[in-house]
């Protein structure tokens, strides 16, 4: 197999969830690790960015997401790109969204051999915006970093949910209104907090620790120190979380739309993330039922074997021998 360089974006603090995802792929011999050194923010950029892709000797390139403007600067290659999700474009208004969709979709789209997307989700994304040949996509579920259970890390008596991400669409201050009534509840919160939600959390009184820019390590001390994981977005090209929660044994409360049921399976609580009242009788029915929380756990352990790291590999691996 010819060597693959794989294009990942600029390092930045925060911004490293792609990174983990395809760090399987650096143990492969054939694969070159491509870090780009700016963002695409001007046309002093855009000049930069071309001559460091001028630098990128193999012929076959995989953008890994975010940054498939790249494919323009290497339009001469054999490009692949893997899309999340459509959700920042699909936000946009305007001359914005425009010039979005056509640096960041359109084109290359276009120039691209093959569209890897990450749930069948994102690939309707695509379709309604972007119309794409049905034969220049495939669906390749990510792979996650598994969660080890540790029972030394102990549960406090105080019912703890934990919440991971405070953007918008992560749906927090829907969860806020749900719980303010429910006693013994307090929820550890990683992201950084808007200030919405901080003066929510005060007004509500709602017990809170928050956490941001933690270590891999700290995260794993939450999952395992807290009884339950709130995933209930409004929208998610995939959602780890919610297979690095059932990976440890954490019973997940996770929404009924866009990507979460078909990453959840039967390992989680399906809610209608619009619905605060539903959002509270399901999270009652987590904290009362013992039940239901031993059968969302043993469903959960069964769920993630279907995103193992060795499908992930082979599955790209075998688009890679495609372009021989």
């Amino acid at each position: 197999m010819d060597r693959i360089a794989l294009i990942y974006r600029k390092k930045l603090n925060g911004r490293h969830s792609i990174e983990r995802l395809f760090s399987p792929m650096d143990n492969l011999s054939n694969i070159n690790r491509v870090e780009l050194p700016y963002d695409l923010t001007s046309l002093a950029s855009a000049i930069k960015l071309f001559l460091f892709a001028l630098k990128i000797k193999e012929k076959t390139i995989h953008i890994t997401g975010d940054v498939h403007y790249m494919a323009i600067f290497l339009f001469w290659k054999k490009i692949i790109i893997t899309m999340h999700d459509c959700n920042h474009y699909e936000d946009l208004t305007g001359i914005k969204k425009k010039v979005i969709g056509l640096l960041w979709f359109r084109i290359p789209i276009l120039i691209s051999k093959k569209i890897i997307v990450i749930s069948p989700f994102v690939k309707e994304q695509l379709q309604k915006h972007f119309k794409l040949d049905e034969n220049k996509i495939i669906v390749i579920p990510n792979t996650f970093n598994k969660i080890e259970q540790d029972d030394t890390i102990g549960k406090q008596n105080i019912f703890e949910i934990l919440v991971i991400g405070t953007k918008k669409n992560k749906n927090v201050e829907r969860l806020l209104e749900a719980i303010k009534e429910i006693k013994n509840i307090q929820l550890q919160i990683v992201g950084k907090l808007q200030k919405k939600q901080i003066n929510l959390l005060k007004e509500y009184k709602i017990l809170y620790s928050n956490h941001v820019d933690i270590s891999q390590k700290q995260l794993c001390q939450l999952y395992n120190s807290s009884h339950m994981l709130y995933f209930a977005s409004t929208k998610e090209g995939f959602g780890l979380p919610i297979l690095e929660a059932q990976s440890c044994g954490l019973p997940v409360l996770t929404s009924n739309t866009t990507s979460m049921p078909y990453v959840a399976g039967f390992g989680a609580l399906l809610v209608n993330p619009y619905c605060v009242k539903s959002i509270t009788s399901s999270i009652i029915q987590i904290i009362s039922n013992k039940d239901l929380r031993d059968e969302l756990v043993l469903k959960g352990y069964s769920n993630v074997n279907r995103f193992g790291e060795s499908n992930f590999v082979a599955s790209y691996t075998k688009i890679y021998n495609s372009f021989k």
